[in-house]
């Protein structure tokens, strides 16, 4: 996780810095900009070339948009190999757990590192907390109400975040819930904060059985 963190932050600075360079072009690269980055849309850069009449400065400008199309393209390959090789591991220590609505490598992983072993959150509710997806009341007169939690491991609650966002956009099981607590007055970040709470929960549990039975079968195979 700490390589793909690595790869991400070079790849945003490379991103913006390509944005901006083409945002200073022509039509061509203006359009190129605003549209998304794709490989195909990479190589279409890295292949142009300045005309023959060009002053020294397009020259520059345009070797620059090419390092960083070929830059980028490095990145993206980079990106998906760590991706793959974040999912053989995630198979090796939680099996079916990407099988789950909505988490992909990068968020299992995630969950697993923060999880760490069996007992180091004594129970689901000790986890939410580690996660800062433990509701803390935000009660006003005759008013109920709680508010997200701000603490916690900061990125295990981007994950369940992720989650959370995948399968309001995706799961018709959570659209139904969406729709009904929404009817029931629940702003859109209550019913977020909610979901996270279910999920940190959904996570505790199956990372609890799974790796306990995947140590247990790993000591009996030794």
């Amino acid at each position: 996780m700490d390589a793909r963190h690595e790869l991400t932050d070079s790849s945003t600075a490379q991103t913006n810095r390509l944005r901006a360079l083409l945002l200073g072009g022509d039509d061509r690269d203006r359009d190129f900009a605003r549209g998304t980055l794709t490989d195909t849309r990479l190589a279409a850069l890295a292949r142009h070339r300045p005309a023959r009449d060009a002053s020294r400065e397009q020259v520059v400008r345009q070797a620059e948009i090419r390092r960083l199309a070929l830059a980028l393209r490095e990145s993206h390959r980079a990106l998906r190999a760590n991706s793959r090789e974040l999912q053989r591991i995630v198979d090796d220590l939680a099996p079916g757990l990407t099988d789950r609505r909505g988490i992909g490598p990068i968020t299992a992983a995630q969950a697993i590192i923060s999880f760490s072993h069996p007992g180091r959150c004594r129970n689901e509710g000790a986890f939410a907390a580690l996660a800062g997806a433990s509701p803390l009341e935000a009660s006003s007169g005759h008013t109920k109400r709680h508010r997200l939690n701000r603490g916690g491991d900061r990125a295990l609650n981007s994950a369940l975040h992720t989650i959370a966002m995948v399968r309001m956009r995706s799961c018709p099981t959570t659209k139904a819930y969406l729709a009904r607590r929404t009817a029931e007055g629940k702003t859109t970040r209550e019913i977020r904060r909610c979901l996270k709470r279910y999920i940190a929960r959904e996570l505790y549990r199956f990372l609890t059985a799974t790796i306990t039975t995947t140590s247990s079968n790993a000591s009996s195979a030794a």
